[in-house]
């Protein structure tokens, strides 16, 4: 054991009312599966914890942690976060942004190796050198901030954590953006999710999306009391081990061109020639080797089909086959969307979304 992993379990983990659901929530556990595969290419041990302490905590090493990094994520649509925003006093204790940022050195203790605050937005603070940070700041330090910029978060700090402070903010403290958008983060993570399987064909990139933001968000709304380290690890987090896992899974798994023998047949029965079949199947290869190159016009497909498939889903589960629930679904796509592409194309991505969405 070691003082962070004691501290894990003694310290009191935040409040929270009801299951973490609605844009927000979702935007919190894209974010933080964002920060987990930015983590697994720089190839480091890892565990996340979501929603215990923070959004988003992660520790290093997975097995027997010994230094935590805690991320309080926000978003934003309009506009940067500025010096004032984030101290912004309100009437929770701790009262401003950066009070709850801070007061995880006081819980946890000397373990804390970093306070972050993550968002999508910009951040209009002024540097020690007196330029403004903008969009190219993706990773800001507060050592590097300037002193009007630290006179203020600093007393904004007193309010809740009299000085002297141990540690002082400069040690803990940085603000970073994300990539991760308030609106099309599913897009923004699977193409993430491409490039984390390595641009391989056939994997299966939305049931593994699915399952990886379902686990994150179980996770996160898992109210079981902690009494051990174990619970902790079992309940509330996920180490890059089983990330890997879960990665390797998907790789495995089946996609729509290795079962395409049973497709075929539907498409036999379904009154199809020889040569329609062929260009059925080639129109598959095509999309889905356009989806996993993320080129925007199979991605903008592939949402509006699963939007659409969304919408009629009771439906499309009454269909005993691939085709009647296909047809239901092209019925349902908006007319100025049906236009854009080949007929062929709409059925390519229709019927692997289908497939993925039956067998993910």
């Amino acid at each position: 054991m070691t003082a962070l992993t004691t501290a894990l379990v003694t310290a009191k983990p935040r409040e929270k009312a009801g299951s973490r659901t609605g844009s927000r929530y979702a935007f919190q556990a894209h974010v933080s599966l964002a920060k987990m595969l930015e983590l697994r290419r720089s190839g480091a041990d890892f565990r996340a914890i979501f929603d215990h302490f923070d959004d988003l905590a992660i520790l290093t090493p997975s097995k027997c942690p010994d230094q935590v990094e805690f991320f309080q994520i926000k978003g934003k649509q309009q506009g940067s976060w500025t010096a004032a925003s984030l101290c912004k006093v309100d009437d929770e204790v701790p009262r401003t942004i950066v009070g709850k940022m801070y007061h995880h050195t006081q819980t946890i203790g000397a373990s804390v190796a970093g306070c972050v605050f993550l968002t999508n937005a910009s951040f209009g603070l002024t540097l020690a050198d007196g330029t403004k940070t903008g969009i190219d700041h993706t990773k800001i330090f507060y050592a590097s901030l300037g002193s009007e910029d630290k006179t203020r978060f600093a007393a904004a700090l007193e309010n809740d954590f009299p000085s002297p402070r141990s540690p002082a903010e400069d040690e803990v403290f940085s603000f970073e953006r994300t990539i991760v958008p308030v609106t099309g983060y599913d897009l923004v993570l699977k193409g993430l999710l491409v490039d984390a399987v390595e641009n391989k064909e056939g994997v299966v990139v939305a049931a593994l999306y699915r399952t990886l933001i379902q686990d994150i968000t179980s996770r996160a709304n898992d109210t079981t009391v902690c009494l051990n380290l174990s619970d902790v690890f079992t309940h509330k987090s996920l180490g890059c081990e089983e990330m890997d896992q879960i990665l390797a899974a998907a790789e495995k798994r089946r996609g729509i061109l290795d079962v395409w023998k049973t497709v075929d047949e539907e498409l036999k029965d379904a009154g199809r020639t020889p040569m329609e079949r062929i260009k059925g199947q080639t129109a598959v290869v095509n999309y889905l080797r356009d989806r996993s190159m993320r080129k925007r016009q199979a991605e903008t497909l592939a949402q509006e089909v699963y939007g659409a498939s969304q919408l009629i889903s009771a439906r499309v589960r009454t269909c005993d086959n691939l085709l009647a629930a296909a047809d239901l679904i092209r019925t349902s796509l908006p007319s100025s969307l049906v236009s854009q592409y080949e007929q062929l194309t709409i059925e390519a991505a229709i019927l692997v979304e289908l497939y993925e969405s039956f067998n993910g």
